[in-house]
């Protein structure tokens, strides 16, 4: 039972003890009183009718006329003359009801105990007689039920009075009451929030120590942070450039090969800075590290422009660069060769050697026969000359129109030509945690994973109806079988957009029953530039009983702190992380790391992309709670 029912019942008990103590105080001093009274009528009352009847004749129809007058001229239930011998020789009384508002089980229950006033009657110095008289007491019954029911609307009056002001009362007192219970629930969700301190004495001391828990808390991750950034710099990134190094841009090259969910297609440019070791020699080591720091920041701003773009140091002189788009080959390569060209001018540089081989990647394909194709390129680039620019025949045949996009999957959502895919997310112990169920369209006659059109649905503005079909598609088959929970891919687009929250509640709440059986995956791009959005999304997801997390996590995001607020149930690590951690000790730490946070926040760790069952061991010792990708099954 909550405080505010206790505090309720206490305060009815009291009111229920006081104005029920005051009640029968009352009335049983309003009963004493008029029994008093009335005993006291009575004996004045045959005191003076005695007196009466002494004076005069004793003729016993005077007598009996006298005391006919007295009883009809009084209120008196009966007034009886007896002879010495208590024979009766007048008697009247009185039985009609002279109370009729009066209810009759008051009547019976509120009886008047009166005693009779009883006189002698003198003729002379002898005894004449006795005289009985008893007044009637119905009217003061009547007087006792007035008297009752004016306490009793009394009572229900300061009842109610007494409720309304018990409610501003607890209202008030509640306050900072609710502001513990909030941030108690807070803390129970793994939200360390920092609240205002109460005045009321009490409280105020368990909030502050609730706010130093948090602070501590925040404290803590805000260090944790630090570290798994120390960490994800050295096991991930480039010491001098900042951008990736090798070993981590081939494992997302990797990912973006043979993931389904992401943009199955784009470009990958090689660029070499040649002549480096003659670099050093000529400007020295201190201004090439320059040079080259110069060279990655101009990468780096060209990639920006693409969503889910990659750089990478592969070795002392190469760069890769990996663009995720829908664009042509050529004018991808087009903007950069000149945008390079042009930077390179602006820092001074124009006989700077950086031939650049650009080529076309699709979903699927091999990485060594990829890079087998760009290294032939940019061979070709360094025989043209020192800014030479090729770009590598892919034989590819030009894309379908942006109507043709359009006309294809308006009529596939139309016509509902989509399913789910099913790919199992296991525990460590080999149990089902949900199915990751990304949808497939059919497109001229095939069913095509998201990577095939997700670009083109992007430019459209048709990722929210995608989004919308698979959510409809997840909750159906919730209903089908709704043992197996699944996991509904939301998109970046689709959670920006104020129509598709809408309409997706909505659906959730139809279907509220299943609601705790649906997780929801968001983009990890949705906690770095839109999280505003997402903390307000979240927070009604998980009031229908939802579990939102983030999918393709840990490559850029790593202000954990910022999370304690979303109240996510899970985070999915990149299978760029992921990918061969057995053998590659460095990433190991960083893992770890990012698995304590987690945790301490109350998130599931789930690692995506598991290839071999070394790599599902060493997730196990790393901390990682879940695994997903081709090797489980």
């Amino acid at each position: 039972m909550s405080l505010i029912k206790q505090l309720w019942i206490g305060i009815i008990l009291l009111l229920l003890l006081a104005l029920g103590g005051s009640f029968a105080i009352s009335f049983l001093s309003a009963k004493h009183y008029l029994e008093d009274q009335l005993r006291l009528k009575n004996i004045d009352n045959a005191n003076t009718l005695a007196l009466s009847l002494s004076q005069i004749e004793k003729d016993p129809v005077t007598i009996e006329l006298l005391i006919t007058a007295q009883f009809d001229a009084g209120h008196y239930e009966y007034i009886i003359f007896n002879d010495p011998q208590q024979k009766p020789i007048v008697a009247r009384s009185f039985e009609a009801n002279t109370t009729p508002d009066v209810p009759t089980w008051f009547s019976r229950q509120v009886k008047l105990q009166v005693a009779p006033g009883i006189a002698q009657v003198q003729d002379g110095w002898q005894q004449y007689g006795t005289l009985i008289v008893s007044s009637h007491s119905g009217y003061a019954i009547e007087a006792l039920w007035k008297n009752a029911k004016n306490l009793l609307d009394w009572f229900l009056i300061a009842t109610l009075l007494g409720g309304l002001l018990g409610s501003f009362v607890l209202k008030y007192i509640s306050r900072p009451l609710d502001l513990v219970i909030n941030q108690a629930e807070a803390i129970g969700e793994r939200r360390f929030i920092v609240s205002n301190e109460p005045r009321t004495r009490e409280f105020q001391r368990l909030v502050r120590a609730m706010n130093t828990l948090s602070a501590s808390v925040k404290i803590m991750l805000e260090k944790e942070a630090q570290q798994l950034n120390i960490l994800r710099r050295e096991s991930q990134l480039d010491p001098l450039t900042g951008i990736y190094n090798r070993e981590h841009f081939l494992n997302v090259l990797d990912t973006r090969l043979q993931t389904d969910d992401g943009l199955g297609q784009g470009v990958i440019a090689l660029a070499r800075v040649r002549e480096l070791n003659e670099l050093n020699t000529h400007l020295g080591r201190q201004q090439t590290d320059e040079l080259l720091c110069q060279i990655a920041a101009v990468l780096t701003q060209f990639a920006t422009e693409f969503p889910e773009s990659a750089l990478g140091r592969l070795n002392g002189s190469d760069f890769a660069l990996l663009l995720p788009s829908e664009l042509a080959s050529d004018a991808i390569a087009t903007e950069l060769a000149q945008k390079l060209n042009f930077e390179l001018i602006a820092l001074g540089q124009e006989q700077l050697a950086l031939p650049l081989a650009i080529c076309q990647y699709q979903h699927g394909q091999k990485r060594g026969h990829l890079l087998q194709q760009l290294d032939g390129a940019l061979a070709k680039a360094e025989l043209k000359g020192n800014r030479a620019m090729v770009l590598s025949d892919t034989g590819e045949q030009s894309p379908p129109s942006l109507d043709r996009w359009r006309e294809l999957i308006q009529n596939a959502l139309h016509n509902r030509r989509f399913t789910l895919g099913q790919y199992p997310v296991q525990r460590q112990d080999g149990q089902l945690l949900h199915m990751d169920a990304p949808l497939r369209l059919q497109l001229d006659g095939e069913l095509k994973p998201a990577g095939f059109f997700i670009a083109w649905a992007s430019r459209l503005g048709l990722l929210p109806a995608i989004d919308l079909a698979a959510l409809q598609a997840g909750l159906q088959q919730l209903q089908q079988t709704p043992s197996v929970p699944l996991a509904i891919n939301i998109s970046a687009e689709s959670l920006c957009n104020a129509r598709f929250r809408e309409q997706a509640l909505q659906l959730i709440h139809a279907s509220k029953p299943l609601a705790k059986l649906l997780w929801l995956d968001f983009p990890e791009v949705c906690a770095l530039r839109h999280m505003d959005e997402l903390k307000a999304f979240c927070t009604q997801l998980k009031a229908l009983g939802c579990l939102p997390g983030l999918e393709h996590a840990g490559l850029e995001f790593t202000q954990f702190q910022q999370l304690q607020d979303l109240g996510l149930s899970h985070l999915k690590i990149d299978a760029a992380l992921v990918r061969d951690i057995h053998k590659t000790p460095a990433n190991q730490p960083f893992l770890q790391s990012l698995c304590r946070i987690g945790h301490s926040l109350g998130i599931v760790m789930i690692a995506e992309g598991v290839n071999q069952v070394e790599e599902q061991q060493q997730l196990e010792k790393l901390g990682l709670d879940a695994i997903t990708g081709p090797g489980v099954r």
